[in-house]
């Protein structure tokens, strides 16, 4: 394999999955090959940027994320040494030197995984609410006594009881809180994954006679891979937009908070309308995103790596030129935190980067290489401030 056409591929960002682990394992197979990709690195950062000289504090970070203006001028000749180190985390690098000049961010010790979790609540159509544990398993039952569901580790079924009166529609609603995901099975076979901060209200019974559709209604993201019926489409309901499929496999995200509702289609085909005006719509193949701007009422549609979209689902957070501010949402909502931003002028810095199971902290620091600031940590409270 040549490794030099890697290096290469790796600084263009035209790297694959597969090509950039082949590419770890030869970084790290010998100092010889460590000291090449150094010095790759720095001859394409800048041709006059001085000797690296990398400190040990961000050592072991599987991350990548590369601050940038909105004038993409400026990220040479502001980043040569940030862009550098942060090019070797990304790959896992064990990276060792004398103390630079870099400082740490101002932080607090409170780990972020150590904050009490929320629960989550799985509200029935009787009107019973019922808190579901992490994990473990569970059997759940109705106000009556009858079992609806019953969950193994962090999969929750449910299964349509022959008991059910088939011409009348129930429905459930679960909320997962921040810092949190989780996993549904529903009535007809049809999988949902859950992302943090999320309401799904679905029928008890997808298959009884009355249901013409297969309708669920959801606030804010959530994974389906759906049970192909083609008597009974599958329609998700969310704000002012529906999605309607039979059979496939696609990203779904609409919180509130957010500009955009965006679908991601994985396999199969869904269409995009708004509910008021299905006239209003938009097709989807495999790899192609859906956008509704809610302000225009209006779709986009542009081709996407789908990883991108379906990262959460595996504990990975995927910053590609997401402005700080919509970086902030993100964490939380991973994290179950809350932040206050006065250093207003990082809102519009644009960034592109990636994280794995990483805490809140590592990824702070990380983007503070590249845009310095501060932040100090109080309970679920993170004040970001100018560095001074």
């Amino acid at each position: 394999m040549n490794y030099h056409e890697l290096i290469s591929k790796w600084l263009k960002g035209s790297i694959s999955t597969d090509e950039r682990q082949h590419l770890q394992a030869w970084v790290h197979e010998s100092d010889a090959n460590m000291d090449l990709f150094k010095k790759y690195i720095r001859e394409w950062q800048h041709p006059q940027s001085p000797n690296f000289d990398p400190q040990t504090g961000f050592a072991g970070f599987k991350a990548k994320i590369s601050g940038k203006k909105r004038k993409r001028k400026r990220l040479v000749s502001a980043l040569p040494y940030a862009v550098v180190l942060l090019i070797l985390i990304v790959l896992g690098i064990q990276i060792t030197g004398s103390q630079s000049n870099q400082t740490e961010p101002t932080t607090s010790q409170t780990p972020t995984r150590d904050t009490p979790k929320e629960k989550i609540t799985l509200t029935l159509a009787d009107g019973s609410t019922q808190i579901l544990s992490g994990d473990g398993n569970e059997i759940l039952t109705d106000a009556k006594g009858n079992i609806i569901a019953d969950k193994d580790t962090d999969v929750l079924s449910f299964n349509a009881s022959q008991d059910q009166d088939q011409n009348s529609i129930a429905y459930n609603e679960i909320y997962i809180p921040h810092g949190q995901t989780f996993r549904l099975r529903l009535s007809d076979g049809t999988k949902v994954w859950l992302n943090a901060g999320t309401k799904l209200k679905f029928p008890s019974n997808l298959n009884g006679e009355a249901l013409k559709a297969r309708t669920v209604f959801l606030d804010g993201e959530a994974y389906f891979d759906v049970t192909k019926n083609e008597e009974k489409p599958f329609l998700v309901l969310t704000q002012n937009v529906a999605v309607k499929v039979l059979g496939t496999q696609f990203n779904l995200s609409s919180y509130d908070t957010d500009e955009n509702i965006a679908t991601t289609l994985i396999e199969g085909k869904v269409s995009m309308f708004e509910s008021d005006s299905p006239d209003n719509e938009i097709e989807l193949s495999p790899s192609f995103q859906a956008k509704y701007k809610k302000t225009e009422s209006s779709f986009s549609k542009v081709k996407v790596d789908t990883e991108q979209f379906t990262a959460w689902m595996h504990n990975k957070l995927i910053i590609d030129n997401l402005k700080f501010s919509e970086i902030l949402t993100k964490l939380e909502r991973l994290h179950q935190v809350k932040f206050l931003n006065k250093a207003e002028h990082l809102n519009n810095e644009v960034f592109k980067g990636e994280f794995e199971n990483e805490t809140i902290e590592a990824v702070l620091n990380t983007i503070s290489l590249s845009t310095p600031f501060n932040y100090t940590r109080n309970q679920n409270l993170i004040t970001i401030e100018s560095k001074s």
